[in-house]
């Protein structure tokens, strides 16, 4: 799972922000987290997860239906809110096929009934 914060704006903060903080997890509450990061420095405008398994690193979801993720952003030393981000779901994927000097076409894994696990 990719999060991107494509753009965030602060109204007289005459800065940008300089460290995010994420987490994804298998409930909205937030109480089964599955990965998170903080104040992050390195990973300012997008992070990525593979989804390991609670209590099994060496091991990783790959047929989750809901995926609920968010983002806190920090100017200098000051923290914003939560952002929660859209759900998503591991089965459903976007296929893209290209062939050179044709369009590319777009499917996607649950109308073409791949099973993505």
């Amino acid at each position: 799972m990719k999060i991107v914060i494509e753009d965030y704006i602060s109204i007289n903060a005459g800065t940008y922000h300089n460290a995010s903080s994420y987490q994804v997890a298998l409930d909205p509450e937030f109480t089964q987290i599955i990965d998170e990061t903080h104040k992050d420095t390195v990973n300012v405008k997008s992070w990525h997860t593979p989804l390991p398994i609670i209590g099994d690193t060496m091991h990783h979801y790959s047929n989750l239906t809901k995926v609920y993720g968010r983002v806190k952003v920090w100017i200098n030393d000051t923290e914003s809110e939560w952002y929660n981000t859209p759900v998503v779901n591991q089965q459903d994927q976007t296929i893209i096929v290209t062939e050179e000097g044709k369009e590319p076409v777009t499917y996607n894994s649950l109308e073409l009934k791949m099973n993505m696990s």
